[in-house]
């Protein structure tokens, strides 16, 4: 059916937000494309896309139609993979984005964990930071990490994958030069070593069951990498909020010892991210192979670095 053809071109050029790169995704001349959006809008008698501005937008209408339109072009492809077959096995080259540390301690044993369930696939990791473009940096896949449990701000596709806990820990040696923290209030007479998003992190919300403190911390050291904040605490530098596979882990924090062992800070979320939600099959399956495994591998590392 031409029509549901030329609305899942739509959705691509709508995703992202480009007629050329969704041309060269979809492997077809960008006039060709133009096209067949202008086809489409004759068919539907609205315009989808402004066309007077640089800025690519898309019209009231456009946009509504794109909102009802994503969920099915996704289904019809899942359903046209299904029928023929392609959805039963996975096979290809996918190049992921990681941050360095998750790669170092979680992602790099699933990946290869992956490619050894299936021959066929070949994956090229990456490191990266922060919030990537995955179209300019011609990724598959990307993996984020937040502290809320959606990411509302992201034009790409995403999928919650895991969920780990952050707590408070210090060196042996930077305790026994300290007194002993019992409340989170006292965190301001100590050595905090902040993460930087932007600028260091100075406000630390913390939480024990349901009662919520939210502390201003200071401290010479600070890194955009919570692998770096691990370091830097095995180092006597201060208190750092981390997770605990790099908390112990030999290659950062290597046997930290936990403060104020009844609170936590908010957890992190992992995602991972997409251009389109329209996958491939190799791409979905790895998807859910991350997230059927994440928490497994999570215990794995706790209790091999804790042991």
């Amino acid at each position: 059916m031409r029509f549901l053809a030329d609305l899942a071109l739509f959705v691509e050029v709508a995703n992202t937000r480009n007629f050329s790169r969704a041309a060269a995704a979809l492997g077809m001349p960008a006039s060709t494309l133009s096209r067949r959006i202008s086809a489409l809008e004759r068919e539907l008698g609205f315009n989808l896309i402004h066309r007077s501005t640089r800025i690519f937008k898309l019209t009231d209408a456009g946009q509504a139609c794109y909102e009802q339109s994503k969920a099915l072009v996704a289904e019809a492809m899942r359903i046209k993979e299904d029928v023929a077959g392609i959805a039963s096995r996975a096979s290809g080259h996918i190049r992921v984005g990681v941050p360095f540390d998750l790669a170092q301690t979680i992602f790099l044993p699933l990946f290869a964990r992956y490619m050894l369930d299936y021959p066929e696939i070949s994956i090229e990791v990456l490191s990266i930071s922060g919030h990537p473009n995955l179209l300019a940096e011609s990724l598959d896949l990307a993996i984020m990490v937040g502290h809320q449990v959606r990411l509302p701000d992201s034009s790409f596709w995403s999928r919650r994958v895991g969920t780990f806990p952050r707590r408070l820990f210090a060196s042996q040696e930077y305790l026994a030069k300290h007194k002993r923290i019992q409340d989170p209030g006292e965190l301001a007479g100590h050595s905090c070593i902040r993460g930087v998003h932007g600028e260091p992190v100075s406000q630390w919300e913390l939480r024990r069951e349901r009662e919520h403190k939210t502390v201003k911390v200071d401290g010479k050291a600070s890194a955009n990498s919570v692998g770096m904040l691990a370091k830097l605490s095995k180092e006597g530098m201060g208190i750092a909020i981390l997770p605990d596979f790099l908390a112990f882990h030999p290659g950062f924090g290597n046997g930290l010892v936990r403060v104020l062992s009844d609170w936590e800070a908010v957890p992190a979320h992992i995602f991972a991210l997409t251009p389109s939600a329209m996958q491939s099959a190799r791409i979905r399956k790895l998807v859910s192979f991350l997230k059927e495994n994440f928490e497994a591998m999570l215990t794995e590392l706790s209790s091999l670095w804790k042991s």
